[in-house]
């Protein structure tokens, strides 16, 4: 009995060397150096001047440069300053500004602040550290600088990944995300971000659940101060499949809140100080244990490198050659291995079912075959109660919202549904957060909403009112339609976005597999005016399938966001033919050369457009003759100062007529874009549209809106110019924020409470109250 006790010991602890053995270890992306800054007794003697009575002082200003660093990260240990007093780091090239006061780091939402800390990334190869003070540090320490971390480029970090021991199954299969653009899969890998841990350090984690938590490996963030010092960035992918254009990225936060770990099953999970998951959405571990040969995909951050997602693999001999799982063991020691491309940097990425599109392990081991020792169904077990909502697919089928079977199908055309106080054939998703709502006359909310149906007297449409306001989705679903005997397919529906400028957005996706993945066809966001407008989208490319088409909604930051659809169509004839003229007629204020505009068809290509109007006088008129095919387009306004045509300087406007002379489009008041929806022929429904009707506005003073803000304060002043530099000053006159004066300036971040708002410009200071909220 002893002999066979000692056996399973040792046993035990060869299996644990060999997963240590194996396990990925945490990538190095840069140096750290040691530093002997003191900014102590400097601070403490510093006395300000008496003409400088009423501002902030600069006591110290240090900068730190490293060429070609992708990134740098100061250290400040024993970080303590008088109320009021704060230091600044800025971007050389980015213009980013971090500003830290009191005792350093605020790291959770309980306002709770660490001395000793890394700052947050800053993206640049250059930054500059100010500090301001007030001159009456009395017992106050000021800070150390002790360490500082440069970012090594794309060129190094390459080398460094040539010297390592390969992880990839033969020949490296990995691809861009956005390859897989309209896919589920990119999707689902939203949700994926890249970790900056303390100075140096890289891995991949995922957010779990709908709350803001965060999964990655033990090996990776192991304790309560790497939590603390981590950067989590969201975003980072090129914005096409090919080529080098970046779509940019967002430092969501610089520091989490522990929650739980375990070093065999090599997790942590921690919860971020704000919470995502409406941008980026979430992942949900599956309860369903995964099988040999199950197909998978893997979204990362290999060597800190743009997103990328291991699809395929030319170890699998099936057709198509796909990553999967190479096996799947039980006993004490659940592993799952796989042939599926990581390198180093992959470390915590998820690995996820592609048929479920839920998370069966958290990845750690290279050589392959890759694998990991954190199964779903240990995961599961071993997080128990700490398991944030949604983080478990008790069903094991994924979240895809209802209407994913085509028990319900239309294959006689045209097909119509005006929701006359029902929904008919149409399904509400349950995956979402609340519901639409079929409503006759005006909605409950003022300025609001659409006063009427557009066709008969009922209309589906979104209230978002609270609770409903701040990102929360609607999505409904239709039956499906069988286009396997049409030749053209398009789809024609009514909207209404009337509310504030930040009201949400509205958008068609079409599914041809049952609601398993779906594809974005159209978009609106923001307020579209108090009118209905006309959508049409072709669905030619659907022709010989069976398509689901849902209107997902999200709702803005306010109540005033209420979006409304009616007379859906779903048509199988052609466009008709033909053609129509049009007449747009524009009236210019007094920046005449601001102005162009657009007319885009339903593939959005640009059919007609203008701009370049330079020696057009103010309230001068032209007029422009355009015959375009019958069918249904966007008339697009832009303004390049971002004031619109009307009115602070100046009544422009423009009205765009069919031949008849019914306003197909008008307006005018707007800020960089406006965008007008309207069709022409016998085939396309033609409406008079609500005529635009200018408001003065009197500026005499700063006007900030929204007031309260929760995200951006938008600024007008009497000048014509933007130009000069603002502050942001809280009550006990400490400068929270500043920066060079624009058009709009970004309130997040900024706890919530009364400041002031000062603007100064080569002419005039102005000054005004505000408040900032947190967003709900």
């Amino acid at each position: 009995m002893k002999n066979y006790f000692l056996k399973a010991v040792i046993l035990t602890a060869v299996l644990l060397c060999t997963n240590n053995l194996n396990a990925q270890k945490v990538f190095k992306i840069g140096d750290e150096f040691d530093s002997d800054i003191k900014v102590t007794k400097s601070y403490q003697k510093f006395k300000k001047t008496a003409s400088k009575n009423s501002e902030k002082e600069l006591v110290y200003k240090k900068e730190f440069y490293s060429k070609n660093s992708s990134y740098i990260k100061i250290h400040f240990k024993d970080f303590d300053l008088a109320p009021g007093d704060y230091v600044e780091i800025i971007g050389d090239k980015t213009k980013e500004s971090i500003i830290y006061g009191g005792q350093g780091k605020i790291v959770d939402n309980n306002m709770t602040m660490i001395s000793d800390f890394w700052s947050k990334v800053l993206l640049d190869d250059k930054v500059v550290v100010k500090l301001y003070s007030s001159g009456k540090a009395n017992s106050h320490n000021g800070f150390e600088i002790n360490k500082v971390a440069y970012g090594y480029s794309e060129e190094k970090i390459a080398k460094e990944l040539a010297r390592q021991e390969r992880t990839t199954c033969s020949n490296n299969d990995k691809e861009r995300i956005a390859c897989y653009q309209g896919t589920e899969m990119y999707e689902k890998a939203k949700a994926v971000c890249k970790l900056i841990i303390g100075g140096s350090s890289l891995c991949t984690g995922w957010l779990l659940g709908e709350e803001g938590h965060l999964m990655t490996n033990n090996h990776c963030i192991g304790s309560v101060s790497d939590a603390q010092n981590t950067d989590f960035i969201f975003n980072y992918q090129s914005a096409g499949c090919s080529g080098y254009t970046d779509a940019q990225s967002n430092v969501v936060a610089s520091s989490s809140t522990f929650i739980k770990t375990n070093s065999t099953l090599d997790y942590t999970l921690v919860k971020l100080p704000v919470n995502p998951t409406n941008t980026y959405g979430f992942l949900s571990l599956s309860s369903v244990v995964p099988s040999k040969g199950d197909r998978i995909y893997i979204p990362q951050h290999p060597g800190g490198r743009k997103k990328e997602i291991s699809v395929k693999s030319d170890m699998d001999p099936t057709p198509g050659g796909f990553s999967r799982v190479y096996e799947s063991t039980s006993g004490p020691f659940k592993q799952v291995k796989y042939y599926a491309d990581t390198e180093g940097g992959s470390s915590g990425s998820p690995v996820l079912d592609y048929n479920s599109n839920l998370v069966i392990a958290i990845h750690n081991t290279g050589i392959c075959p890759n694998g990991s020792h954190g199964r779903s169904d240990s995961l599961i077990a071993s997080i128990g109660s700490d398991m944030p909502a949604k983080g478990v697919d008790n069903n094991g089928d994924g979240d895809n919202p209802p209407g994913g079977s085509c028990s319900n199908t239309v294959s006689s055309f045209p097909y119509t549904q005006s929701f006359e106080n029902t929904i008919g054939n149409w399904v509400q998703s349950t995956s979402d957060d609340f519901n639409w709502t079929t409503r006759s006359g005006a909605t409950q909310s003022e300025n609001t909403g659409p006063a009427y149906a557009d066709n008969g007297s009922y209309y589906l449409y979104m209230e978002s009112s609270s609770p409903n306001y701040s990102n929360k989705s609607a999505i409904i679903t239709s039956p499906c339609f069988d286009l396997n005997q049409v030749n053209n397919a398009s789809l024609t529906f009514k909207y209404h976005m009337y509310g504030n400028s930040s009201m949400g957005n509205l958008k068609v996706e079409v599914s041809i597999d049952k609601g398993t993945n779906w594809t974005n066809v159209w978009q609106k966001s923001g307020n579209q005016g108090n009118s209905w407008q006309t959508a049409n989208i072709n669905l030619d490319s659907y022709v010989g399938k069976d398509v689901q088409i849902r209107f997902n909604g999200v709702t803005g930051t306010t109540w005033q966001g209420d979006m409304a659809i009616d007379k859906v169509s779903v048509s199988a004839d052609s466009n008709g033919g033909g053609s129509s003229s049009v007449s747009l007629e524009i009236v210019f204020d007094n920046f005449s050369y601001e102005t162009s505009w657009e007319i885009r068809d339903g593939s959005n290509t640009i059919v007609a457009s203008g701009d370049n109007y330079v020696n057009q006088a103010k309230d001068s008129k032209i007029t422009v003759n355009k015959t375009l095919p019958n069918g249904c387009y966007d008339l697009v306004f832009k303004d390049s100062f971002g004031d619109g045509m009307c009115c602070s300087y100046g009544s422009g406007s423009y009205t765009l007529r069919n031949s008849s002379g019914t306003i197909l489009a008008s307006g005018g008041q707007f800020g960089s874009t406006e965008t007008k929806s309207f069709c022409i022929g016998t085939n396309y429904p033609e409406s008079a549209v609500e005529v635009f009707t200018p408001t003065s506005v009197v500026i005499n003073d700063l006007m900030l809106h929204p007031n309260p803000s929760s995200s951006v304060l938008n600024i007008v002043i009497p000048e014509r110019e933007l130009s000069g530099s603002y502050k942001i000053v809280n009550l006990t006159g400490a400068v929270i924020k500043k920066g060079s004066l624009s058009k709009s300036i970004s309130v997040e971040g900024i706890k919530a409470g009364f400041y002031v708002l000062e603007v100064q410009t080569t002419k005039h200071t102005y000054s005004k109250k505000f408040i900032k909220i947190d967003k709900k």
